[in-house]
């Protein structure tokens, strides 16, 4: 049974912890490497499955098509697809990795705002 009924979770106890610059430095290099690998891991999947998102980019005009005028237009397009598909994708998560960089930089005011 629990004898002290204050339940009250909040640490009022906060520990500031200040890194030196080559560990703030490290952190974004650590963050810029999972938001790179984020993008090319949805890009790499969208490139495999091009041919639905162009059916899908087609769907609003119905007597358009894409076709081909050089010899490596194809190959371009696709990937242009592909890479702005993946970093469409992946807009969430470069937001969240942004976030979570700054963060702890704030003050308590600024983090309600």
């Amino acid at each position: 049974m629990v004898a002290n009924a204050d339940f009250n979770f909040v640490n009022k106890n906060l520990l500031t912890l200040e890194l030196p610059f080559s560990e703030h430095i490290e952190e974004l290099r650590q963050r810029i490497f999972h938001i790179a690998w984020i993008i090319l891991l949805l890009m790499s999947f969208s490139f495999f499955e091009v041919k639905s998102l162009v059916q899908i980019l087609e769907l609003p005009i119905s007597n358009v098509k894409f076709f081909q005028l050089s010899p490596g237009e194809y190959f371009v397009s696709t990937v242009k697809i592909a890479f702005y598909t993946g970093l469409l994708f992946s807009t969430p998560f470069l937001l969240s990795q942004i976030i979570l960089f700054l963060l702890p930089g704030l003050t308590k005011t600024e983090i309600k705002i």
